[in-house]
């Protein structure tokens, strides 16, 4: 950290892994002012809830200063990347935001500069900052790894000691990889988490640890009863893992997220099951489902060729709620868990040597 003035405080970062933005495609895009003043201000008012702060009509609070970021050095422009998400083939598009093939620049430093004349919030700033990129990453699918940045003259050491600030128990995983591969075994491994694995053209097939966990409570997950109610999603011979004897059926999957896609739809078609909270609120005039997106409550962080998982409890404010699967007007209600501990289900996932909890003291 460098003290330009009385009134600045100035950072130089490490970008770990690249960020995804809408300028994506334009040199020197990096990470954006806009996204992280309001993530700090939230975090030092969480910390320093004593902080001078701007209350706006919409309910949310701002602290007053100016926060200017540029990138200081040469970006690498990286095409190995992308190219894993692009591909497609036997184990379908991986992510949607690569359909052009762009390639991410990767900057070698970036500058954060903090402007302020209240020298109690740049106290806040520099006792708390380095906790804060700990333990946020930026831009789009950033609970998937992308967007970490680091202060540039911290070691590892460092970087643990602030995850150790966290609240809950910080995991790390196994098996190591390069920068340029820790995104790829991310992937693989969330979706181990959640959903299994299946690559037939590796004869690779994993049940998901999910749904190991769950059906050890004797809860099924959505997928068998699904396949039961709409036999038009069921592809070739396979047939569906259940539980024996489980006692009800649950939307488990929820419990690591909703997104707006997913994998359920008949062979041949492009169309898929819909899936629709039946809660609606009023917005704007008009009524929606409640719940459509729900970030997953667990957060990979990367530093060099080191993987980590925070996570939060989110997920309790849907247990218990109630969705609707649709497709060719019919429609199946199934809920999600009532009880579910996150912290447990990692612990689980650890006891199959995938992961292993950090051990240290702040």
């Amino acid at each position: 950290m460098r003290e330009t003035n009385r009134f600045t405080r100035t950072f130089t970062l490490k970008q770990h892994t690249p960020i995804i933005h809408f300028q994506a495609d334009q040199p020197g895009a990096t990470l954006r002012a806009t996204e992280l003043k309001p993530k700090l201000d939230r975090f030092l008012l969480e910390h320093e809830p004593n902080l001078k702060y701007r209350k706006h009509p919409n309910g949310d609070r701002s602290l007053d200063y100016k926060a200017q970021i540029y990138f200081d050095g040469n970006a690498e422009n990286s095409v190995d990347y992308p190219k894993t998400y692009v591909k497609k083939g036997e184990e379908g598009y991986l992510s949607p935001y690569f359909a052009d093939g762009v390639s991410i620049e990767h900057e070698t430093a970036v500058k954060v500069s903090f402007r302020s004349f209240d020298k109690d919030l740049l106290r806040a700033i520099k006792k708390h900052f380095a906790t804060f990129l700990a333990f946020e990453n930026f831009g789009t699918r950033q609970s998937k790894g992308f967007g970490c940045y680091y202060l540039h003259d911290k070691d590892l050491s460092a970087f643990e000691m602030e995850l150790h600030k966290h609240p809950n128990p910080i995991y790390k995983l196994k098996k190591r990889a390069g920068n340029k591969k820790a995104l790829e075994e991310i992937n693989e491994f969330y979706k181990y988490l959640k959903s299994g694995i299946n690559y037939p053209h590796r004869k690779l097939y994993k049940k998901s640890l999910l749904f190991q966990y769950m059906c050890n409570e004797k809860i099924g997950w959505e997928k068998r009863r699904l396949k039961q109610v709409f036999p038009q999603i069921v592809h070739g011979n396979h047939e569906a893992i259940n539980c024996s004897n489980p006692k009800e059926y649950r939307y488990i999957r929820s419990m690591l997220g909703l997104a707006e896609l997913n994998e359920y739809r008949p062979k041949g078609s492009n169309k898929k099951i819909k899936i629709e909270s039946t809660e609606k609120v009023k917005e704007g005039g008009k009524t929606r489902p409640k719940y459509q997106r729900f970030k997953s409550p667990v957060t990979f962080k990367v530093f060099d060729n080191h993987i980590y998982l925070i996570h939060n409890h989110s997920y309790r404010e849907i247990l218990g709620k109630s969705f609707d699967f649709k497709l060719d007007r019919k429609t199946e209600k199934i809920k999600t868990p009532t009880d579910f501990n996150l912290t447990e289900f990692l612990d689980f996932v650890a006891s199959h040597g995938l992961i292993t909890q950090l051990k240290g003291d702040a």
